[in-house]
């Protein structure tokens, strides 16, 4: 079983990195539209945490866990090239991002798949970014 308050955590974590990244607020704005609870009418681009598995890994279960998170895109006036450039910005955020502060150790980082699609109502983008994270606890 996943460790809720790692889980929280280490959302936590992400959601503070992405949020605090230049690149990332250049294209969702100053106060970066990224958001990991339901948001009326959110203005576009937006970016929404659609998905966050946890499972413990390692010789003990408890010590480490894998985190696997998807976020989801939003892009209606950018068309293509805006949604692109937004899992562009989330991907280097990742990348880039100092986890020195977080609750959690986390060891790695990275970026497993990503994907832009056009939306049924042919006005808006939808682009996929799934990140895996690995986190330890604190050495007390």
């Amino acid at each position: 079983m996943g460790d809720m308050s790692g889980e929280v955590a280490v959302q936590a974590t992400l959601m503070a990195a992405l949020r605090g990244d230049a690149g990332v607020q250049s294209i969702f704005g100053a106060n970066a539209r990224i958001y990991d609870d339901e948001t009326e009418a959110p203005a576009f681009p937006f970016a929404r945490l659609e998905r966050h598995e946890c499972r413990p890994i390692g010789a003990s279960g408890g010590e480490a866990s894998e985190h696997v998170i998807t976020l989801a895109v939003l892009s209606r006036h950018g068309g293509l090239r805006e949604a692109r450039s937004a899992l562009s910005a989330l991907r280097a955020a990742i990348e880039s991002a100092d986890w020195s502060g977080a609750e959690r150790h986390i060891v790695l980082a990275y970026t497993t798949y990503s994907d832009v699609m056009r939306q049924f109502d042919r006005r808006a983008f939808r682009g996929v970014i799934r990140f895996r994270i690995i986190s330890e606890e604190e050495a007390a």
